[in-house]
């Protein structure tokens, strides 16, 4: 019977500090999961952080119709109703969080909800050492006139870049990713109202052994 009571009572012990163990595991898998949500500062510049950089040759044809001041300070006296523009550049595109706000929360399915402004064109240089009209280098390639107008002309156009702000939106989207599946939380990603499919991420969504699996590059 003391054997009994005896081996009883190291079974409640065991079952006790088990129970207390998985109560703490879990109390700290809340807090770090809260902490997560509650740290909007770290949220936002995972976002802002998440640029890609691109650095390719535009080019284009230009009319007067498009740009009569620009037109004209590329034209040298060009006989010619068009001509070919290319011009090396770098850009950085993302998502600027600096002047436009985001909102998330935890949605009806218990996943973190995201919505996010659009990409943008975050910065931009050209390079006018390398301006070619028609194949030929530009004379006045070193106007400051030409610069700005330049700039004024092509910012609008290469913020429209198609494959640089979808390469930005799945820089953000991964980043998000990495922040917030390693533990277990859903994502549901809006970026400019669009939803963004969650490719497959080792690390995030997806197991290096899965990746290997798969043939996947970690």
């Amino acid at each position: 019977m003391k054997i009994l009571k005896i081996s009883l009572l190291v079974l409640f012990v065991g079952a006790a500090i088990v129970a207390t163990y998985l109560i703490g595991y879990k109390t700290g898998a809340d807090v770090v999961r809260n902490g997560l949500l509650a740290n909007h500062p770290t949220i936002k510049n995972v976002v802002q952080s998440s640029d890609i950089e691109t650095d390719s040759i535009l080019t284009f044809t230009l009319t007067a119709q498009d740009d009569s001041s620009l037109f004209n300070l590329l034209s040298n006296n060009r006989r010619s109703d068009s001509f070919r523009v290319s011009i090396p550049y770098y850009g950085r595109y993302g998502v600027d969080l600096t002047i436009r706000h985001f909102r998330f929360f935890i949605n009806d399915d218990k996943d973190v909800e995201i919505w996010l402004p659009g990409v943008t064109l975050l910065y931009c240089e050209l390079k006018f050492d390398q301006l070619l009209i028609n194949g030929q280098q530009a004379a006045a390639a070193n106007s400051p006139n030409l610069h700005k107008t330049m700039y004024a002309y092509l910012i609008p156009l290469l913020g429209k870049n198609r494959a640089s702000q979808k390469a930005a939106k799945l820089a953000v989207t991964k980043a998000l990713m990495y922040y917030f599946m390693p533990y277990k939380f859903g994502l549901r990603l809006y970026i400019d109202k669009e939803f963004q499919d969650l490719p497959l991420v080792p690390g995030a969504n997806l197991t290096i052994e899965e990746a290997v699996k798969k043939g996947l590059v970690i």
